[in-house]
């Protein structure tokens, strides 16, 4: 029975150990390797490892006492935890809070049959974290406890409980990635950059112990071989680091599936830890299309939704994924049985054409410094650095291309470009907080920037228009002010 009190996996002992360790992974390794030069001698040559030796086996005694200590139940309408490692606290979760359990199969969980749990609330005591965590429980278990607490919170609402009853694999599928979906945007994530960004990010951490020196030595001699070989060693690096890419995204999203279960949408995804994400559709602030500069002439987008929920640290559980990549053109389609309250194909108002010039000097302003020191340096050919200006002012057209607003009875929608082009779909009721700018420049133009922020996560997510009309920005201030009638 849930009422009793019942114990996490003991596999939590080692989750616990682990996660400490990665948070002090870095201040570690320097510790085990700090003074290991020649010079060190006898025990002052050892005692780094006895430090690390010492500070491993108190993480590990930590996680054990940490999860002997972990105990919870149902009672009375609440999730009770008891925890702590050396002070015991008590934490009681009212069923009509909790808003989703996610469930995640990671390396450690699976194998053993169990899943972690996450509990997310509305008004939680704690934006940086989840409400409460299960490190490891059975997935009967897990079963038993959306079971339970979704039957609670349906007979509330005065609804039959089967309705509402959770199993993992039911309910309407609304979207399901393919093969050849994952393979395509595996292709077309630009991943590869982050791979080599972060090599480079994790090898700079051990510039005390890594002789940069040589290796730049041996880099001078090998590019000294030959342009054509370094080319090839080069091309051949970003073709790994591609395919990692690749394989990462195939990983990750795995088996991504959307699903409608009554009032909620269950988002399962992964090979290696698999995940189950629960998203209350009456948490849902607004809707965010994503085209990157790679899928958008194949007419493919990614579509995420806002949640209320969520915590600060853990952006994926407040911005999520609903359509990772889909054709645009499908977009309305499959939306209409998710939120038909929203409209998907709405004709945007593009900005006024006196606004082109400022978007053109703006991108202006980050080459003109690089131009001036080129030209400077190597005239009269540094003047070839004037072509730089080029690729900068299309993009700027671009950017001046891909903005446009649009407002009816209910909804906002927004639509800017930094690298993505990105629109923001916005319910009247939902909007935090609506705002406008305006420079002496912009003034002078008779333009001015709209802003609308949804709750999402700690600064909430964010609509923009850069250098819109007075006339535009003043008709989307009344419509959402409708009491004002001037800016």
């Amino acid at each position: 029975m849930m009422s009793e009190k019942k114990k996490l996996h003991p596999i939590s002992a080692v989750a616990n150990f682990l996660k400490q360790l990665k948070e002090l992974i870095i201040p570690f390794v320097f510790l085990v390797f700090i003074n290991r030069g020649e010079s060190a001698e006898g025990i002052w040559g050892w005692l780094p490892f006895i430090i690390g030796a010492a500070i491993l086996v108190i993480l590990l005694v930590a996680g054990i006492i940490k999860w002997l200590r972990f105990a919870y139940w149902l009672e009375d309408g609440e999730l009770r935890i008891e925890y702590g490692l050396f002070v015991k606290k008590k934490r009681y979760i009212p069923f009509e809070r909790i808003q989703s359990l996610d469930l995640t199969e990671g390396i450690l969980q699976r194998p053993f049959g169990l899943v972690k749990v996450k509990v997310e609330t509305a008004g939680s005591t704690d934006m940086k974290q989840a409400e409460a965590e299960l490190t490891a429980i059975s997935k009967a278990e897990a079963g038993e406890l959306q079971r339970i607490i979704n039957e609670a919170k349906t007979a509330k609402r005065n609804k039959a409980a089967e309705e509402n009853e959770v199993v993992q694999e039911s309910g309407e599928v609304i979207f399901k990635m393919t093969f050849k979906d994952l393979l395509l945007m595996g292709t077309t994530s630009g991943g590869a950059g982050v791979i080599i960004s972060g090599v480079l990010i994790f090898l700079s951490q051990f510039d005390e112990l890594i002789p940069y020196e040589r290796v730049f030595n041996e880099v001078e001699q090998f590019v000294r071989s030959g342009v054509l070989l370094v080319t090839f060693v080069v091309i051949a690096g970003l073709l790994i680091a591609w395919i990692a890419a690749i394989i990462g995204t195939l990983i990750v999203y795995a088996d991504f599936t959307v699903r409608k279960q009554g009032d909620d949408l269950i988002i399962t995804r992964g090979l290696l830890e698999k995940k189950q994400m629960t998203v209350p559709l009456n948490r849902i602030q607004g809707v965010r299309m994503e085209e990157n500069i790679l899928r958008q002439p194949l007419g493919f987008a990614a579509v995420k939704i806002e949640s209320a929920g969520g915590s600060i640290l853990e952006k994926e559980s407040s911005t999520i994924q609903i359509l990772p990549m889909v054709k645009k053109r499908r977009v309305a389609e499959i939306m209409k049985d998710v939120l038909p309250e929203y409209n998907f194909t709405v004709d945007l108002k593009p900005v006024p054409k006196r606004s082109l010039k400022r978007y053109l000097f703006r991108e202006s302003l980050l080459v003109t410094a690089a131009v001036i020191g080129l030209s400077i340096a190597f005239w009269p050919l540094g003047l070839w650095s004037l072509l730089l200006y080029l690729p900068f002012w299309l993009f700027g057209y671009s950017k001046y291309r891909s903005a446009g607003w649009s407002i009816n009875d209910t909804q906002l929608t927004l639509r800017h470009r930094f690298i993505e082009k990105n629109t923001l779909f916005m319910k009247k009721y939902r909007i935090q907080s609506l705002e406008t700018t305006q420079n002496i420049f912009q003034g002078k133009k008779e333009l001015a920037n709209i802003k609308a922020i949804v709750k999402s996560g700690e600064a909430g997510a964010a609509g923009k228009v850069i250098d819109l009309d007075d006339e535009s920005v003043r008709s989307i201030y009344q419509w959402y002010y409708p009491e004002k009638q001037s800016l």
